[in-house]
């Protein structure tokens, strides 16, 4: 008669509890397999060689979770059926249902408590590659605890890179504070000419233009965050960076309604009333017709720099056939910025709109995407979401 337990770690050893020889075999999944046998003899573990050694019957040293499995084995000994194994030595469908919901229930075990293996946190903190990371588990430097005000009392030392910690945990090495988990949304002021991609084309690497590959933390770049769309190479202002795919593409899909608010700084006067309609009808360019949502008019200063020759060509291939506003070099008229709220995010899609309206773009700063606001963060730097933005960005993947 044998009674065959599942349990999660595998156990090298044999001992005896009321008479009972047990052994532990290491072939997956392991089984505890209790035989009935009060002369039997014999213990082996069939992979380890080296871990033949008897433990006897010093139950005390075993794991208290093993010891309470070897307990409920002897007890229900004598009640077991004559075999759990078919004739043909494969394991009944009772068996083999509960293992299969066992594994499920440890899954969802883990899933709740949103634990993950050691080295990949580490690795997700920016800290080194997997591989790095594996073998500095292994040293055992590394501890954690629930915060990072916790008293070394109450850190727990990692033993290995398979052991798994809240993903949000305080971790230390030899004591020191490890950079935090990264977070779900990074805000940056973009300047004018950084290119909105991670590395460029490799057919332009001489021409040596900047792009966000060369401003964005390690850190932030090896825990796999990114860009929430495109500002144009000339465009200026506020450029999300995700840590979710799903987020991302919620933020950028039209059907989601996302707003994203633009100042632009045009040449000529332009009439509020008469913009506002032809915003809201719908403007008719090379990519489609689209429209926007006019916020306001006020008189400007033109753009904070001259507007080089080669944007000059950019800028007046922004305007479609049929529009009429040329940008020159040399002009001398008023200029009015405008703001306006779009939800798509097209190719130069506010350019091309506004100059086909007869205000050619020489200027255009995006001052808000979704409730996150640009504020008063300086060009060229990086602030974390707030608390506020994160539940909002959370609240669109839920």
């Amino acid at each position: 008669m044998l009674v065959i337990i599942d349990i999660m770690t595998l156990l090298y050893c044999s001992t005896v509890v009321n008479g009972i020889r047990f052994a532990a075999f290491a072939t997956p999944p392991l089984r505890l397999r209790a035989a009935v046998s009060f002369t039997e003899a014999y213990s082996s573990i069939l992979h380890r060689p080296r871990a033949l050694a008897p433990i006897h019957n010093n139950i005390s040293k075993l794991d208290n979770h093993y010891v309470s499995t070897l307990r409920r084995a002897s007890s229900v000994v004598d009640d077991a059926p004559a075999s759990d194994d078919n004739d043909d030595g494969h394991e009944s469908s009772t068996a083999t249902s509960t293992k299969q919901k066992t594994r499920k229930q440890r899954k969802k075990i883990v899933d709740d408590m949103n634990l993950q293996r050691i080295d990949k946190v580490l690795a997700h903190r920016g800290v080194g590659s997997r591989s790095q990371t594996f073998e500095l588990a292994k040293v055992k430097r590394i501890t954690w605890a629930t915060n990072i005000h916790a008293p070394h009392s109450e850190r727990i030392r990692i033993r290995g890179p398979k052991e798994k910690v809240p993903f949000e945990a305080a971790l230390f090495i030899d004591g020191n504070l490890l950079p935090g988990p990264p977070p779900l949304l990074l805000v940056y002021h973009k300047p004018k000419y950084v290119l909105s991609v991670m590395e460029d084309d490799k057919k332009y690497v001489d021409q040596e233009r900047k792009h966000l590959g060369n401003v964005l933390e390690e850190r932030y770049k090896k825990a796999g965050m990114h860009p929430v769309g495109r500002l144009d190479y000339d465009t200026t202002g506020l450029l999300l960076f995700s840590l979710d795919g799903t987020l991302t593409q919620r933020l950028l899909h039209p059907r989601r309604g996302v707003e994203k608010e633009y100042v632009a700084t045009v040449q000529g006067q332009a009439d509020e009333a008469t913009l506002a309609q032809k915003l809201l009808d719908g403007v008719e360019t090379t990519e489609g017709i689209h429209t926007a949502k006019l916020l306001g008019i006020s008189p400007s200063d033109g753009p904070a720099e001259e507007v080089s020759k080669q944007s000059i060509i950019e800028l007046n291939e922004d305007i479609d056939e049929g529009g009429d506003e040329k940008i020159h070099k040399d002009y001398s008229g008023p200029y009015s910025d405008v703001r306006l709220v779009v939800s798509e995010g097209k190719y130069r899609m506010v350019r091309r709109m506004l100059a086909n309206c007869g205000y050619p773009v020489v200027e255009l700063r995006r001052l808000r995407h979704g409730i996150v606001e640009l504020g008063e963060l300086k060009v060229g730097e990086f602030r974390e979401a707030t608390n506020e933005e994160i539940q909002w960005a959370k609240s669109l993947i839920d």
